[in-house]
């Protein structure tokens, strides 16, 4: 009987401290939940935080970038409107030089038609060497200065070279056939020395005649010259080496 009454109390006790022990498992797990959400919602928060800090870092650069760009585009403005001002510069300068082309137009023609007649007199008073071939194209400089379809730059060239032809003729040595200065129908052999003289040998050396600027007639040489004068004819028309060759002069009075 005893013990039946002491399993009884061990019973109610159980069941008592089971009843005491539901609220405080209650709770406890309450804590857990409000602990874990906390921990969430720091994590959330600090997520939120370091995203926040990145868009200020990337707002940060965006803004120093533009910032740089500013500054180019400020640099490039500067520049732009140096390369203006230098253009409007050569815009009026040219404008000052095209109000006097046509003064210079107008200057151009009579020197060059004064041009071409002082090439066609050094012509005609220097020695006749290929005299027809240079008359020629002093007549065709003319003719040029005087078509008004021929721009000026043009008509100038052609004079230029007109005198640039005649000038080569100073240097070396050439030979060349001809007629007979006095006999027509005969061909000799002339050769001048740069503008120094000029003379002609017959085909079979029998003649030989230099030109006199003084009395505009040709004079006789000696047949001594002819050896000298035959080997200057072959370095001229380049069937010989060059070599040093003297060139036959008048004597002065």
């Amino acid at each position: 009987m005893l013990k039946s009454s002491l399993t009884k109390r061990l019973m109610l006790a159980g069941v008592a401290v089971g009843l005491l022990a539901a609220p405080a498992q209650a709770q406890l797990d309450t804590a857990l939940r409000v602990a874990t959400s906390s921990t969430n919602a720091a994590a959330a928060s600090q997520r939120q935080v370091e995203q926040l800090d990145d868009q200020a870092d990337n707002a940060v650069r965006e803004y120093r970038a533009v910032l740089q760009q500013k500054d180019n585009l400020e640099l490039f403005v500067a520049q732009q409107e140096i390369f203006r001002a230098s253009q409007q510069s050569e815009i009026a300068s040219l404008r000052r030089q095209l109000g006097t082309v046509e003064q210079i137009k107008q200057g151009m023609s009579p020197m060059m038609l004064k041009m071409a007649a002082a090439l066609e007199d050094s012509i005609r008073s220097d020695l006749p060497f290929n005299i027809n071939e240079r008359l020629a194209r002093i007549d065709n400089v003319k003719a040029v200065l005087g078509d008004p379809n021929v721009s000026p730059a043009e008509q100038y060239r052609r004079v230029l070279n007109a005198y640039k032809i005649e000038v080569t003729y100073g240097m070396g040595i050439d030979s060349y056939e001809g007629a007979h200065p006095t006999k027509p129908g005969n061909v000799v052999n002339f050769i001048r020395f740069g503008r120094t003289s000029l003379v002609y040998v017959s085909k079979d050396e029998s003649e030989i005649a230099i030109y006199n600027l003084g009395t505009k007639g040709w004079d006789v040489l000696t047949g001594a010259n002819a050896i000298e004068l035959r080997q200057a004819i072959r370095i001229a028309k380049g069937e010989a080496a060059p070599g040093l060759v003297f060139a036959p002069v008048l004597g002065g009075k």
